[in-house]
């Protein structure tokens, strides 16, 4: 099972970290044969982390080596950023036969982390019902309560309130067994089963408004608990104003104010200047871009920087605790991303019994706008700016998620509707990570293992609306008197070409490249999959 996790690893600091704990399960599984020379140094050094891995991934035989063979005590904590044990990070991500291992092993199931919650609580927000009913027995007299006064029971009911946000607590299962294998069908099922008309109906009603209420709340603590992190880290490299981009900065958030975007603009960097190298051909063909950004100073080489970004907010946390109660670190608490780090967080309050929220956080230096990078039809006149994010591979990358911000802050109603519908219309073809296996499961098919259908990245949907924007504000003409449903259908017709069989003539549309709107010669392209689908079948119900 780890072999397996090694090869679907794709950050480089990831696998060598695997490689480390195959090295510790080897090590302890030839201490149980004779005569065999221990190695305990590597054992002590990375136990925790291995024992954490094994406990998210549901490794029982290595989890049972670790404990039993290793010595490793059972509740040590092995995640010092939240300080959660085997037990709760078990828990937390659904593998009953870990929690019924470790609770074998003397794990203490009422113990609790930071934010006071236990095992109990971290299985409930996840909506785990197998792993909550194993522990609920260990619930005696009075159920524990976390930091945020809730019980494992409350946050519970807080759970399927959070589904119902997001309208997927209700859906049908009207899913054939025998098409279960057939993508296509899946997908056409799941178009059936919604009701467009209703979606567009409703898509003010699911948009998210950040001006008033528990929402600006939620968006407050977030920004204000970023500031104490950035703050209290001692790096002055990483010091930097925090911006809030995407859909919370650009008010098109869906259901939920869940998911946060946020840049840190280095002060330290201001006169850093960069070239634009044009890729030569077979450079081109491997990276799927013709430009490339590279620093002129060597000391930006290579991916240190966003390396050690990620150790300097590690650090930071091991000794910082979320200021607003409402607020606690969820598993997998922080990760790296390819360009920074993400953070998952829980918010318990009123209006919103229960969100599990998640941060992108991504260091980045601001840069006048590069000569070389055209300037599209919608680059607002004030966008002067843009921001370059170090990778894990070691290159750089552009970043004009401010300038998209602008442009959609600044539609106008129609416009606005036609994006939040065409989002509202793929959320319903898609479960959240944090979702539980059975809602998951409608939006996948089978083929010797459930896969999830093709749908268009939200990469997609945002460039091709850019697109479509772009050719409505050049020629208002020809898109006035349209009805909403023909221009959503608009959105996803940039996605697709059309192709035409030489034999017979006959017409179909294919997924197409979407290319990125602001700087698409610097970034790979995406295929639009599952547009095809989603144009076919609105145009049956436009007819």
């Amino acid at each position: 099972q780890l072999e397996d996790l090694l090869e679907k690893m794709k950050s480089p600091s990831y696998k060598q970290l695997v490689l480390e704990f195959l090295k510790v399960q080897e090590l302890l599984f030839n201490k149980t044969k004779p005569f065999t020379q221990y190695e305990e140094t590597l054992v002590l050094n990375i136990g925790d982390q291995t024992l954490m891995v094994a406990s998210r991934k549901g490794l029982q035989q290595l989890i049972y080596l670790l404990v039993e063979i290793g010595g490793l005590a059972v509740d040590t904590l092995v995640d010092n950023i939240s300080d959660t044990t085997a037990l709760h990070e078990a828990a937390s991500h659904g593998k009953s036969t870990c929690v019924l291992l470790l609770l074998n092993l003397g794990a203490q199931p009422l113990k609790t982390d930071r934010y006071n919650q236990t095992p109990s609580h971290l299985s409930a927000m996840f909506g785990h019902d197998n792993v909550y009913k194993l522990l609920e027995r260990y619930h005696t007299d009075n159920e524990p309560s976390c930091r945020a006064g809730t019980s494992p029971q409350d946050v519970c009911s807080s759970f399927l309130k959070y589904l119902k946000m997001y309208k997927k607590n209700n859906q049908s299962t009207n899913i054939k067994i025998e098409h279960q294998n057939n993508s296509r069908e899946v997908t056409m099922n799941l178009l059936k089963q919604n009701d467009l008309n209703q979606i567009v109906e409703d898509v003010e009603e699911v948009t998210v408004d950040y001006a008033t209420g528990e929402a600006l709340e939620v968006k407050d603590a977030v920004m204000k608990e970023l500031q104490n992190i950035i703050k209290n880290i001692p790096d002055k490299t990483y010091k930097g104003d925090l911006i809030l981009l995407g859909s919370s900065a650009d008010s098109t958030r869906l259901y939920c104010p869940d998911e946060y975007d946020v840049n840190i603009v280095l002060n330290n960097f201001s006169r850093i200047e960069f070239n634009i190298i044009e890729q030569t051909e077979e450079e081109a063909f491997a990276s799927g871009h013709k430009l490339r950004v590279e620093p002129k100073h060597s000391y930006f080489g290579g991916s240190n920087f966003v390396n050690k970004f990620y150790e300097r907010v590690k650090d930071c946390l091991k000794s910082y605790t979320l200021v607003n109660k409402r607020l606690s670190l969820a598993p997998p608490g922080l990760t790296r991303t390819q360009v920074g780090v993400a953070l998952s967080l829980a918010w318990q309050g009123h209006e919103y019994p229960l969100l599990l929220i998640g941060i992108d956080l991504v260091p980045v230096v601001a840069v006048p706008w590069l000569e070389k990078i055209s300037r599209p039809f919608l680059t607002p006149d004030t966008s002067t700016v843009i921001y370059l994010s170090n990778t894990e591979d070691g290159s750089w990358r552009c970043s004009f998620a401010a300038t998209e911000m602008e442009v959609l802050q600044h539609l106008d109603r129609l416009e606005r509707k036609v994006f939040l519908a065409a989002k509202s219309l793929l959320s319903c073809m898609k479960a959240k990570p944090w979702m539980p296996s059975d809602i998951k499961i409608k939006y996948c098919w089978w083929d010797s293992r459930y896969w999830k259908i093709p749908i268009p990245a939200g990469f997609c949907l945002k460039n091709s609306f850019l697109r479509f924007l772009e050719k409505k504000r050049n020629n208002e003409e020809e898109y006035q008197g349209k009805n909403l449903m023909t221009l959503v259908k608009c959105v996803f017709q940039e996605m697709c070409q059309e192709m035409v069989d030489p034999t017979t003539g006959a017409h179909s549309l294919v997924p197409a490249k979407v290319n990125a709107y602001f700087g698409g010669d610097c970034e790979k392209p995406k295929i639009g999959e599952g547009a095809p689908e989603i144009v076919r079948h609105m145009e049956k119900k436009i007819q």
